[in-house]
C-alpha cells in the first residue's frame, strides 16, 4: 500500500459546508454594505481563513476584517454550523481506509469547535486518530493545522507515506510547506486549473476515484 497516513481537509472536502458558510457570510457582509455576489462567487470563501479572505478579496483593514469575522462567527455558531452534509462516498472511503490500516487525520483551518461539532454530529469522529483545527485566527494557517495533525499522529514532516486531501490550493500549498504531497478533490470550489498551478499530486472528481488512488498499489 502506498499511503500509510492520510490527512483530510473538512470544508469542501469531507463536508459540503457551503450552505451555512455562505448564508452567514452574506449577512455579515451586508452589515458593511457589501453584496457578496452569486453563490459561485461566494465559493472563494470556502477554504481560506476568514480574516485573510476579507483582506484579500475586499481590501479590508485588519480591524474591519475582524469585525466581519465576529458577526459571521456569532451567526454561524447559532444557525450555520449544521447546515452541511458529507459528500457522497466520503464515509465509505474513510471506512475502507481504516479497514486497510491507514491512519487518518483532519487538518482544517476551520475553528476546532465547529470542526469537532460537525464530525460528532455526523458520526465521522470515529474514523480519525487526530483532529486539528484553528485554535485562534493567528493559528489558522493550513501549514499550522497540518503540523498539529502530524504531531498528534506521531508522523514526521516530509513523511513520504503521508498525503493530504483537500479541495483548494491552500491545502496543496500548506501541505507542501510541511513536505507533503496533496491530492485535489474537485468538489466544485476550486477555480479551473487551481490544483495544477498549486502543484497537486493528482486531481480526482469524487470519492470513488480518491479511494482507488489511496488504496492503490505502488
Amino acid at each position: 500500500m502506498r499511503w500509510k497516513t492520510v490527512l483530510f481537509d473538512l470544508d469542501g472536502t469531507l463536508f459540503d459546508t457551503s450552505p451555512g458558510i455562505i448564508a452567514c457570510l452574506r449577512r455579515a457582509l451586508r452589515a458593511f454594505g457589501i453584496d457578496g455576489g452569486s453563490d459561485r462567487e461566494m465559493h472563494r470563501f470556502i477554504g481560506p481563513p476568514i480574516v485573510e479572505a476579507m483582506q484579500t478579496f475586499y481590501g479590508m483593514s485588519e480591524e474591519e476584517a475582524h469585525h466581519v469575522k465576529d458577526i459571521y462567527r456569532r451567526d454561524y455558531r447559532e444557525t450555520g454550523v449544521y447546515e452541511c452534509a458529507p459528500f457522497d462516498g466520503a464515509e465509505k472511503c474513510l471506512r475502507a481506509l481504516r479497514l486497510a490500516g491507514v491512519a487518518l487525520g483532519v487538518a482544517t483551518s476551520k475553528p476546532i469547535e465547529f470542526a469537532a461539532q460537525i464530525l460528532e454530529r455526523f458520526g465521522f469522529r470515529q474514523y480519525f486518530s487526530a483532529v486539528s483545527g484553528a485554535l485562534s485566527d493567528a493559528a489558522s494557517a493550513k501549514e499550522t493545522v497540518v503540523r498539529a495533525a502530524l504531531a498528534e499522529l506521531g508522523v514526521r514532516e516530509g513523511e513520504p507515506s503521508c498525503v493530504m486531501v483537500g479541495d483548494r490550493k491552500y491545502d496543496v500549498e500548506g501541505a507542501a510547506v510541511c513536505g507533503l504531497r496533496c491530492i485535489g478533490l474537485d468538489s466544485g470550489f476550486a477555480e479551473e486549473g487551481e490544483f495544477e498551478r498549486a502543484g497537486a499530486l493528482a486531481v480526482v472528481r469524487n470519492y470513488g476515484e480518491l479511494t482507488e488512488i489511496l488504496l492503490g498499489q505502488n
